[in-house]
């Protein structure tokens, strides 16, 4: 591709400060040129697998000048700093939230709910891979259970053992389209990825038997070519899943209390004890489960902490910013004021 005489790569691979380009030639390296690097100001704005990136070719490494706009982008909290938001990829048709259902601390609706948050919120769409389907003699009561908290999203038990669920998987991402595996260590991303691609190309880890806990196999974020002409991304597991998100996206994962929200007596229920309050009155009925119920206003409350530490975090910026114009100001006018005198 060719844009403004730049020629234009997607992203392939990420380390770090490390980026792997796809060219007409083959895979290069490929590193942020100086000038651009000045200009990027949060890690939102760094190129990341997906990303279809300006670049120019310096003799054995290529340098990323800009990033082309995004169709979308998946993103987390970074657990380290609550305002810090962190891509895992970007321009993907589909987020596949992978989920085992072996026994171990893999699957659970609370773990669901805050994978769709972050699937909503990217601009792509959710599918759920219940994997290791063979391992479980129930696992299609557990697809039930997991049709009861991802409303109107595809849902598919998987095995890359015994292939079941394989074809059905490969049928979203083919012909172009592009879809990222996210979830914790140890349910098979990897394992997946290899069955998709019909060859050996990640490593892969059993659980640790002591708490049948994943182990991080995949360190950077990896997007594969299928013989069907998709594509696949296999990122690293999550370890905390902090949720980068909006209100309506916490609506589209709780559609149910979203719609009875409506029906409250007050436009700003919290739906904590208000009178009136139509989640409460079908939450004493029986109707919507404690525990969804918490989650609920877990996720809420964490997502307007975020909303608010964000805010802040840009008052802080614009002060600073009208503080550093202000002294520029006044140094230019202290020079025009010295040369006018000189004259």
């Amino acid at each position: 591709m060719y844009s403004q005489n730049k020629m234009v790569y997607r992203v392939v691979e990420k380390h770090a400060n490390t980026y792997k380009v796809q060219t007409h030639s083959g895979v290069k390296v490929a590193r942020l040129k100086g000038s651009y690097s000045y200009t990027i100001n949060s890690k939102e704005s760094l190129p990341c697998v997906g990303d279809w990136v300006e670049t120019i070719d310096d003799e054995s490494i290529m340098l990323i000048e800009g990033i082309q706009d995004r169709k979308s982008l998946v993103s987390r909290r970074a657990s380290v700093n609550a305002t810090v938001q962190q891509p895992i990829a970007a321009n993907v048709d589909y987020v596949i939230i992978v989920l085992g259902v072996d026994g171990g601390r893999n699957y659970s609706d609370r773990l669901l709910e805050r994978l769709l948050t972050i699937a909503w919120n990217s601009g792509a769409t959710p599918l759920v891979v219940l994997n290791k389907s063979d391992l479980n003699d129930a696992s299609e009561l557990i697809k039930m259970q997991a049709e009861t908290v991802a409303f109107g999203v595809d849902i598919i038990n998987c095995s890359a053992i015994d292939g079941t669920g394989i074809d059905t998987l490969l049928s979203y991402v083919s012909d172009g389209k592009v879809g990222v595996f996210i979830g914790p260590s140890g349910v098979g991303k990897s394992t997946l990825t290899n069955r998709l691609l019909d060859y050996e190309v990640q490593a892969t880890n059993s659980l640790r038997m002591k708490d049948m806990r994943g182990r991080h196999t995949t360190s950077g974020s990896y997007l594969f070519e299928l013989k069907n002409g998709g594509f696949i991304v296999d990122s690293s597991g999550i370890k905390e899943v902090q949720a980068w998100a909006f209100e309506e996206d916490l609506d589209s994962v709780f559609e149910e209390i979203s719609c009875l929200s409506q029906e409250c007596k007050y436009r700003n229920c919290q739906h904590q004890g208000e009178p009136g309050c139509a989640v409460q009155e079908e939450l004493e009925a029986g109707n919507i489960t404690p525990e969804r119920y918490d989650s609920y206003l877990h996720l809420k409350q964490e997502l307007a902490f975020l909303d608010r530490k964000k805010n802040e975090k840009s008052s802080h910026v614009q002060r600073q910013h009208d503080k550093d114009f202000g002294k520029l100001v006044k140094t230019t006018l202290s020079r025009k004021k010295l040369v006018r005198q000189a004259m």
